[in-house]
């Protein structure tokens, strides 16, 4: 379920990057997904028996539970220098190489494809705000877009039970 509202906020976010959204409006979304990322990762950390997560899980999703809560915040308080997020973003890059790995021996292929997909896209966010180099913001706004379809509809099968990697 996270995965589907984790692509409408890239899709959202790409597309305000192009500068088709207002930033207060952005903000929302962000707000929403970071609390529901957030509130997932806690539930894994330290839910009952029902918790099917792990802290593995609840680490790898705080990282962009904190990303989303971070961009609303600057969105909502139109905060211009953004490089302090970039930074956070080249962590959340390293922490995704290994991590995707670590999955992809669990078995799932997509998912660990999906952690180096987001890799690539945090390591583009590094790019425009950490060096703010802001000649790449419109690829690195369709890649964003881009990488929310992906998500979003890898998220959509997860929760549909369509997902091709699930366990048995």
């Amino acid at each position: 379920m996270g995965l589907l509202f984790v692509g409408a906020v890239l899709i959202v976010n790409g597309l305000w990057l192009l500068g088709k959204g207002s930033d207060r409006d952005t903000s929302i979304l962000n707000f929403f997904v970071g609390a529901l990322t957030f509130l997932i990762a806690m539930w894994w950390a330290f839910g009952g028996d029902a918790s099917e997560g792990t802290a593995f899980n609840a680490a790898g999703t705080l990282l962009f539970a904190f990303t989303y809560l971070w961009v609303g915040s600057n969105a909502y308080i139109g905060q211009e220098d953004q490089r302090s997020l970039g930074w956070y973003c080249i962590f959340v890059t390293v922490v995704t190489v290994p991590t995707g790995w670590l999955v992809l021996l669990s078995g799932d292929l997509g998912l660990a494809a999906l952690w180096w997909i987001w890799g690539v896209l945090w390591a583009t966010f590094w790019i425009l705000l950490a060096l703010e180099r802001t000649e790449y913001t419109s690829p690195i706004a369709w890649y964003t877009v881009v990488v929310g379809i992906v998500t979003g509809a890898a998220g959509y099968l997860m929760a549909a039970g369509f997902w091709p990697w699930l366990p048995a």
